[in-house]
């Protein structure tokens, strides 16, 4: 069974991103499990290089559509991804200095994070375009 299962709530109404978004998911699949079947440390340390680079990807195609929309709650939403991308960073640093496993607490992490981002932060850029394709607001 998935870690995470793709609902179509996390659906914010932009094909591209949510398509990212599914991606996204399932590299956080892959490295959970990874963690949990206790694959080598290698498999594991390559699944969050992966997950890390998709981050940055995907992160920028956001912060295109942010630029392309002027969208006024931009600069918050980017203090969101660098805090993201900087504390990834971190563990994979911890890991590679220590030799140390990813722990499933870590990944929970990593799955509360990205969850509560599309639905909050992501919701609210995708609410905010909808309005302004509306005619709603400038």
């Amino acid at each position: 069974m998935a870690y995470i299962t793709w609902k179509s709530t996390f659906e914010i109404g932009f094909s591209e991103i949510d398509e990212q978004h599914k991606i996204y998911i399932n590299l956080l699949n892959e490295l959970h499990e990874a963690q949990s079947k206790g694959t080598s440390q290698h498999v594991i340390k390559e699944a969050l290089a992966n997950f890390l680079d998709y981050t940055h990807y995907h992160f920028d195609t956001e912060e295109k559509l942010f630029k392309q929309y002027d969208y006024p709650l931009a600069e918050e939403h980017l203090e969101e991804h660098s805090y993201f991308i900087d504390k990834v960073k971190k563990f994979q640093l911890n890991s590679q200095k220590n030799d140390l496993l990813l722990s499933l607490k870590t990944i929970d992490f990593l799955k509360d994070w990205t969850i509560n981002h599309i639905l909050g932060t992501d919701q609210q850029f995708s609410d905010f375009i909808r309005l302004r394709e509306l005619g709603e607001i400038n």
